[in-house]
């Protein structure tokens, strides 16, 4: 029984290498969610950049004017976007 549990224990020992494996598993996740954090981040900044440059818009050149623009804009992207078209067969 003694050799066994001196066996085990040698066996299961934490060496470097292994506690080099568990470091890279850790590092790579915390990695991927830095990653992760610097996207978000990145959308966040793009999204009230978009809204700041609305606002300014709005400011500059009042409501009406800016609503008919993104109105056509829409239209025009609706237009050239393709389509299902479905078709009846009998």
């Amino acid at each position: 029984m003694l050799r066994w549990i001196a066996n085990w224990a040698v066996h299961n020992a934490l060496t470097p290498e292994k506690q080099a494996e568990k470091a890279l598993r850790e590092l790579r996740l915390a990695l991927f969610q830095a990653e992760q954090r610097i996207l978000d981040a990145q959308m966040h900044a793009d999204y009230y950049r978009a809204r700041l440059a609305f606002c300014e818009e709005v400011i500059k050149n009042g409501i009406e004017q800016v609503a008919d623009q993104r109105k056509g804009q829409q239209e025009t992207s609706q237009g050239s976007r393709p389509g299902l078209k479905l078709t009846a067969t009998q």
